[in-house]
């Protein structure tokens, strides 16, 4: 009797443990869901945005000079280094002159000759002069002297004409740069025939500082400047008034700014665009002719823009949503509309404003209506004054 009073004591304190631990252990669990969650949240504070136009453009050297065989003979010399900086006038090719310098030769005897023959007869003519006053001779002896000696300067006149264009022939023998820029690749080798026939390319110069970008933009974006420019009456006649920033195909920025240089008289009305153009330094010719690059043109800079994180925002079905905190920390899904992107940031376009607090994390632990407690972070985000 005493060993089954004692079983059922003993049965009874488990009993009564088991249910002081459920007890202990529901208190505990409603003690931790009665805690909010702990969020990064950021409160949105109002900055400068920069308002730019991007688009897609091309590096060209003006001007590019093609360096071609004016005169026919064998390419005795290539005096450059391809793809090296050349100066103007520094001699790139020479060509056989020997030729040449015998027709320079032979065009000052002819020259010297048909002198010889004008002295001659002006000699004539002023020897038979006086000889007519007194009719000493007729005057068909007199007429045809004058026509000697007129024949005689014509002919003086053409040798030295024909012995200038042997002397030019022969400086086209030794051709130089006609501007400072990058020279390419050769495209003749010494020892071979140039210029039979035909005016052979030799090689291509191109000027590369400074270096001009040409690019189109869409009838949309132009019409954003034109109507800049009207609100602007100082701006009137100005496209160089608009700073021209360069993305370079590797992603990095260009340090040198620009500005537009031209735009064309019409748009493509094939494409809808119209061609324009750019200039900008390029001082350790970084940037190649034939370059592509992403061309960012400011126009303004908006006060008051909102800008954050792209950590902070999700896309479902298409729509990009950002959580936004209110008053009393409860958590509610909102749709934005995003601008361009700035760096690893987004400029907002609609659906926030300053002083709205946005979570920058638990996206995944997010349910409609929660409340969480919020640990401020700083919106130090810094927009700078070009696009990046």
């Amino acid at each position: 009797m005493n060993r089954l009073f004692s079983v059922k004591m003993l049965l009874s304190a488990t009993t009564l443990i088991l249910a002081i631990v459920f007890i202990t252990s529901c208190k505990s669990k409603e003690k931790q869901e009665s805690t909010p969650p702990v969020f990064k949240v950021m409160e949105i504070k109002p900055t400068k945005v920069p308002i730019y136009i991007q688009t897609v453009g091309q590096a060209v050297g003006i001007p590019t000079v093609e360096i071609r065989a004016r005169v026919a003979g064998y390419l005795r010399t290539w005096d450059f280094k391809e793809g090296s900086m050349v100066k103007k006038g520094q001699t790139l090719f020479t060509i056989e002159p020997d030729e040449y310098i015998n027709d320079v030769a032979s065009a000052k005897a002819d020259l010297e000759n048909k002198t010889a023959a004008w002295e001659k007869a002006k000699l004539d003519v002023a020897r038979l002069k006086p000889l007519l006053s007194t009719n000493a001779i007729s005057q068909n002896d007199y007429d045809k002297a004058v026509t000697t000696e007129q024949q005689d300067r014509a002919a003086v006149a053409n040798a030295k004409a024909n012995l200038d264009q042997a002397k030019l022939n022969l400086s086209y023998t030794t051709m130089g740069s006609p501007i400072n820029g990058a020279v390419g690749a050769c495209n003749i080798n010494p020892g071979n025939l140039v210029g039979k026939g035909e005016s052979t390319l030799l090689t291509t110069v191109s000027a590369v500082d400074p270096m001009y970008i040409n690019f189109q933009m869409n009838e949309t974006d132009y019409l954003k400047i034109m109507r800049y420019i009207d609100a602007h009456p100082e701006l009137h006649g100005k496209p160089e008034t608009f700073t021209i920033y360069l993305t370079l195909s590797d992603k990095q920025d260009y340090d040198h700014p620009g500005k537009i240089d031209f735009i064309d008289r019409q748009v493509n009305t094939a494409t809808g665009t119209i061609a324009m153009r750019a200039i900008l330094p390029n001082p350790q010719g970084l940037i190649k002719p034939g370059n592509f690059a992403t061309v960012n043109i400011i126009l303004m800079e908006q006060e008051n823009g909102i800008v954050i994180p792209q950590s902070a925002t999700t896309q479902v079905q298409g729509k990009v949503f950002v959580f936004l905190v209110d008053k009393e920390n409860n958590v509610t899904r909102v749709p934005v509309v995003l601008g361009r992107s700035i760096g690893q940031n987004f400029i907002v376009l609609n659906g926030l404003k300053p002083g709205d607090k946005i979570m920058l994390e638990g996206f995944q632990k997010f349910k409609e209506g929660m409340q969480i407690k919020p640990e401020l972070t700083q919106d130090t985000i810094q927009v700078p004054a070009r696009p990046e």
